[in-house]
């Protein structure tokens, strides 16, 4: 190789390479690995969501203040507990995967497919905190998208808060490849 060839990690006529995103230098360090999920997954799964999401809905108490919250909020903690419940079974039309750090199980993604419309979603999902801020939701979620590519979906869609609680979701979706997004607010009125 001379000076004027590219090697491996080299940039244009034999510059060095630009950095690496952080989150690229993790994947290749840390191998994140997805399975469909299996029964005995499901408590592991509820710990990692009840601890992703407790800030969520702490925020979202915040927001909508206690007299609200009390009624209007009363029952979401239980409620996506059960909609994971039964992500988790056979009979779901969802796909629910669980993502492996190594093999620990890190986190989880579902998966929403219809080939009628061609539109695939990325629906519940979480990554333990105690993973958080390595690029792994990032990876997550490119995952998903060339599974959703895989399937012959055209467009993906993902749901999610944008409120602070929800910030690095935010970012994670955008490094992913997430872009266009129609913001919407959800209002409250207590009588």
């Amino acid at each position: 190789m001379t000076a004027r060839e590219p090697g491996p990690g080299s940039g244009p006529k034999g510059w060095p390479a630009a950095p690496e995103p952080p989150e690229l230098h993790v994947l290749r360090m840390e191998r994140l690995t997805f399975r469909q999920a299996l029964a005995g997954d499901l408590p592991l799964l509820q710990a990692i969501r009840a601890a992703a999401f407790a800030p969520v809905f702490a925020s979202f108490r915040a927001l909508t203040g206690e007299t609200v919250a009390a009624l209007a909020l009363a029952r979401a903690e239980t409620d996506q507990a059960g909609e994971l419940a039964r992500l988790a079974s056979p009979a779901s039309p969802e796909q629910l995967y669980v993502a492996r750090l190594g093999s620990a199980t890190i986190g989880f993604v579902t998966l929403i497919t219809d080939p009628g419309t061609r539109i695939g979603e990325i629906g519940l999902n979480a990554i333990d905190p105690a993973h958080a801020g390595r690029g792994l939701g990032t990876m997550m979620y490119r995952w998903a998208l060339a599974e959703l590519r895989a399937r012959g979906m055209a467009v993906a869609t993902v749901g999610t808060g944008g409120d602070p609680s929800h910030a690095a979701a935010r970012r994670a979706y955008e490094k992913a490849g997430f872009g266009p997004q129609l913001p919407a607010i959800w209002y409250y009125a207590a009588l």
